[in-house]
């Protein structure tokens, strides 16, 4: 079974108390991850720092620059930046795997084109999936973003789990449904969908697993039976196109030719199981979990709605499909890219989304741009921690001669021609040269407040499903030092 994270799980004064340091504290600093480090040269950040700072930060060792991130610190050191390394050591994402949090073995079949980052996070996230399922009672997942379908198949083939995979790209649809196998290619539907945070894109997609459920539904009833099932069309364009009055009137001219399970189905009427029949003897009426507008009224299915890195605004979309369907009873998605998150008008419209962090960045005037997102999506304090000096070099070499480029273009106004701006790049390079040294400075800053803005980000989603009535919590799933994005934002509906 899964540990959670105790400081979090359902606490939100906690949480709320988290959010307010971390604010505070990005909002003084602001600097630190407001620019773009291409334009390390025009943005000019090291004008920033205090210099109380730079009288330590660029006399450190390798070996110092490494543990400050991990709250390293001097005792004759500056009290200002002590403080800051100190307050954003405590605050900083959680990422440690629990020795309870297991992983599933995957035969050599299964590992099948994974390289070895993806067999890690399909293993654990997998494990993960699982407990969660038995926990919600949950038997369908549904896999946003299921790519080639690597972690439906092993919740099929290790769990027995149905899944329906949802992915944008025909290519990688396609290429899912060629790795099944015989003996699990009924309990796995795979279908070109992209779910957007839209009410339409919602209702389409209720209209999409009603079909998939039916799928299903027909596959059971062919185990002791003969029926055809409900004759919904399950090929991608046709799931796509339909809508969901069309859907609809397609199952009402083959009732006759169902069984009384897809019959019932078709008509959104409860299916009798065990537990009804039992509620129905003591006048309690029957055990149904879905209401209004969704799938069905039948409990038959109840789906987890999962997601691998959920890419910018689709961690949002499926946020807002599990609060308002009632069918999908859990949620469990690792998010990525947030910087990729759609902004309108200067404003991100969804970070914040809860209210309460709303509230508190607009009182602490952070403000949330590309910069900000895009550091939250950088690799965490994990690898820097074992970079070596020459790595360090490296970097300072990458970032540097990047930013003069874009110096030279923006002073010149030019696109970039090696020839003509050789001189003019060897007289840059001359001018900035003594400012190389800030770079692994400015960094090693941005590797600080990297957990901070993440965990905000994280946070907020957490808070937002507690301001909507369900209880959530995050899980770190993954070793970050392999997969940097390794926090699983997980929830369960109460019964």
């Amino acid at each position: 079974m899964f540990l959670f994270l105790r400081e979090i799980m359902n606490e939100k004064d906690k949480i709320s108390s988290t959010n307010k340091i971390t604010v505070e504290l990005l909002a003084k600093h602001q600097w630190i991850h407001n620019f773009q480090v291409t334009k390390f040269f025009i943005e000019k950040p090291w004008n920033h720092i205090p210099e109380e700072w730079k009288n330590v930060l660029t006399r450190l060792t390798t070996e110092e620059l490494n543990s400050l991130p991990f709250g390293y610190s001097k005792e004759d050191w500056p009290e200002s930046l002590k403080k800051f390394i100190t307050t954003a050591s405590e605050v900083a994402l959680p990422r440690k795997i629990s020795e309870e949090n297991k992983s599933c073995c995957l035969d050599p079949q299964i590992k099948r084109g994974m390289n070895p980052k993806k067999q890690h996070e399909v293993s654990h996230m997998s494990a993960l999936i699982n407990d969660i399922s038995v926990r919600t009672g949950c038997d369908v997942v549904i896999d946003v973003g299921s790519g080639l379908g690597y972690l439906g198949h092993v919740l099929t083939s290790v769990y027995g789990l149905k899944v329906i995979g949802l992915e944008s790209k025909q290519s990688h649809t396609t290429g899912a449904d060629k790795r099944l196998f015989s003996d699990t290619d009924d309990k796995i539907i795979n279908v070109t969908f992209e779910m957007e945070d839209t009410p339409e894109n919602r209702l389409e997609f209720k209209s999409l697993m009603k079909s998939c459920f039916q799928k299903f539904r027909k596959s059971e009833c062919g185990k002791d039976m003969d029926c055809d099932g409900p004759k919904v069309s399950l090929s991608d364009s046709n799931l796509i196109n339909h809508s969901a009055t069309n859907i609809l009137t397609q199952q009402k001219n083959t009732e006759s030719e169902q069984c009384d399970a897809c019959l019932a189905e078709s008509n959104q009427t409860p299916i009798q199981t065990d537990s009804d029949r039992k509620s129905n003897e003591q006048g309690d009426g029957p055990n149904t979990t879905l209401t209004g507008n969704d799938v069905t009224k039948s409990d038959v299915y109840r789906c987890l709605l999962i997601g691998l890195h959920c890419c910018g605004d689709l961690t949002p979309a499926m946020l807002r499909v599990y609060s308002e369907a009632d069918f999908v009873r859990g949620l469990c998605c690792v998010s990525c890219c947030y910087h990729r998150m759609v902004s309108q008008e200067g404003t991100y419209p969804h970070f914040p989304m809860s209210k309460e962090l709303d509230t508190v960045m607009s009182k602490n005037r952070l403000t949330p741009s590309a910069p900000f997102l895009r550091l939250g999506a950088q690799e965490t304090r994990a690898r820097w921690k074992t970079k070596s000096e020459e790595s360090h070099q490296s970097h300072v070499k990458a970032v540097a001669y990047r930013s003069l480029l874009e110096l030279y273009a923006h002073q010149e106004n030019v696109e970039f021609r090696k020839d003509s701006m050789r001189t003019k790049l060897k007289a840059l390079y001359a001018e900035y040269h003594v400012y190389f040294q800030y770079v692994e400075v400015i960094t090693v800053l941005q590797v600080i407040v990297q957990p901070l803005i993440e965990r905000l980000i994280v946070q907020d989603r957490v808070l937002w499903l507690l301001e909507n009535g369900h209880d959530s919590d995050m899980i770190p799933v993954f070793d970050d030092f392999i997969s940097p994005r390794n926090i699983a934002l997980c929830s369960n509906k109460l019964p």
